[in-house]
């Protein structure tokens, strides 16, 4: 969820507060009764975003975003897991990048840490498969988990580990 609050940028000028929230993503319909809620007209034709809120760890919406683009980025990231999202935006990834990244993602379903995830990745693998039984329990799985957290990028949110991979 991404809610803005438009604010008119010429009453701004004039000392005067003139703004509406506006839930992305939102039909042009919506987004234009928004405009013309807050006299974006002929006269006052710019505005500019004095406010958001988001249930999006991480996120940042600069006050002069391109309300189209904007609205466009929130349609494609609708369906897409809230943890991805925080996990690309925590590593480094601009918004309008992470619908492509999604696919680049694994998520680790009940990981408290990189020991967590090292078991699960063994097993998923099957690394060791052909290791007898009474062998198998002396594999380090923290020093491998330590191990692939140096060597990769990993989110933890909600007792979930989100995987970075490229």
């Amino acid at each position: 969820m991404i809610k803005i609050f438009l604010t008119n940028l010429g009453k701004y000028n004039e000392g005067s507060i003139v703004g509406e929230w506006l839930e992305l993503p939102a039909t042009q319909e919506e987004i234009d009764t928004c405009l013309n809620n807050i006299s974006i007209n002929a006269e006052y034709e710019e505005y500019f975003i004095s406010d958001f809120e988001s249930d999006i760890d991480g996120l940042h919406i600069g006050e002069y975003e391109n309300l189209e683009r904007l609205n466009t980025i929130a349609e494609t990231l609708e369906d897409v897991d809230t943890e991805i999202i925080e996990a690309l935006i925590y590593h480094g990834y601009p918004l309008e990048d992470i619908e492509s990244k999604v696919d680049d993602c694994i998520i680790w379903y009940g990981c408290d840490d990189m020991t967590d995830v090292a078991e699960l990745y063994a097993d998923e693998i099957g690394l060791l498969d052909n290791i007898p039984d009474n062998f198998k329990r002396y594999f380090d799985y923290e020093a491998f988990g330590r191990d692939m957290d140096l060597e990769g990028r990993f989110y933890f949110a909600n007792g979930n580990c989100i995987q970075i991979l490229g």
